[in-house]
C-alpha cells in the first residue's frame, strides 16, 4: 500500500526543498541519479513486486559514470558484455518463444 497523499506531499516538498538548496533546477526533478534504484525497489515493495535485478544496477552505474565523463560518446564503448548476457538470460524467463511475442 502506498503512503497517504499527505505523506507523499511532505516527501515531495522535502525533495523539492533539497534540490532548491543544492541549486538543482526544477527541470531536473525527475533525475534521481544513483538513488533511482533505491526508489524503484521501495516503490516495487509497496505494491508487492520484486526489486530491481542486480545486473541492471551493475550495468547502470558504469553507464552513468561514463555519461558524466563522455556525454557525447558514452554510447559508443561498452564494457559490460557479461551483464548483457545476464539480461538476455533474465528476459528468457519471461518470454520463452518468439511466437509468444506476436
Amino acid at each position: 500500500m502506498l503512503p497517504s497523499k499527505e505523506d507523499m506531499m511532505v516527501e515531495t516538498k522535502t525533495m523539492k526543498d533539497t534540490f532548491e538548496a543544492l541549486g538543482i533546477p526544477k527541470r531536473f526533478t525527475h533525475c534521481l541519479g544513483i538513488d533511482q534504484f533505491e526508489y524503484y525497489d521501495w516503490l516495487g515493495s509497496q505494491i508487492g513486486c520484486s526489486g530491481t535485478e542486480e545486473w541492471r544496477k551493475e550495468m547502470s552505474l558504469p553507464i552513468f559514470l561514463r555519461k558524466m565523463k563522455h556525454p557525447e560518446s558514452y554510447r559508443d564503448e561498452w564494457e559490460d558484455h557479461h551483464l548483457v548476457a545476464q539480461a538476455y538470460q533474465d528476459f528468457s524467463l519471461y518470454i520463452s518463444t518468439k511466437d509468444e511475442i506476436l
